[in-house]
């Protein structure tokens, strides 16, 4: 059942190739006109990440049924005064973690009938953005893609290592950075900063700084 899940979402099918060569028949004005820039990748939208707005086939406020209806029950979970996150493990991973999706939500308005999706965080390589940054990239790589990212707090993990939380708020999307290299991308409201949640993802991280 957890494949079916993560298939939804693409975690476990294979990056759609580039798109084939233009017909050799066409004149070189429309050839030129249909170049793909250098700095642009062809991704399955089944794996594309889009600051401020989606991850894959989750997007910011998206009805929490829905996601339901996507990923079937949360293998984990926190939860209080409305709000939560959900978190779906993939059992095809074989780094010493799963990857995941968490997807932290909230209730849409005071009438509390509809949560729907505030922040969605993914730790696969394979989902990626337009230009191709995904997790495992450098933070120099992150920045180069999005300028403004600026540093909000480091963390010790339960193995004693410092993460280190950047935010490109503006954008609406945030990092983790572990050893030098970013260990989880998370889609977030434009102009809301990424950590200003209710609950916290990691309780068992010590703040350092």
């Amino acid at each position: 059942m957890k494949n079916i899940k993560f298939a939804l979402l693409g975690l476990s099918i294979s990056l759609v190739a580039c798109q084939s060569a233009n017909n050799k028949s066409q004149d070189k004005t429309d050839s030129a006109s249909n170049l793909t820039p250098a700095t642009t990748q062809v991704v399955d939208e089944r794996f594309l990440i889009i600051a401020g707005k989606s991850i894959g086939e989750i997007a910011l406020g998206e009805d929490m049924e829905q996601v339901g209806k996507k990923l079937g029950r949360p293998d984990a979970g926190d939860a209080a005064m409305g709000k939560a996150w959900g978190i779906w493990y993939s059992n095809d991973s074989t780094a010493k973690h799963p990857n995941e999706i968490a997807v932290y939500s909230s209730y849409r308005d005071t009438s509390m009938r509809v949560k729907d999706v505030k922040q969605i965080r993914i730790t696969s390589d394979q989902f990626k953005t337009k230009d191709g940054l995904a997790t495992g990239s450098t933070l120099e790589a992150t920045k180069s893609k999005f300028p403004g990212i600026e540093k909000l707090s480091a963390y010790l993990n339960e193995e004693k290592d410092t993460v280190t939380v950047y935010d490109a708020k503006k954008d609406g999307i945030g990092f983790e950075f572990l050893k030098g290299k970013s260990i989880s991308l998370t889609v977030h409201p434009v102009n809301i900063p990424v950590n200003a949640t209710y609950l916290t993802l990691h309780p068992e991280w010590k703040l350092v700084q």
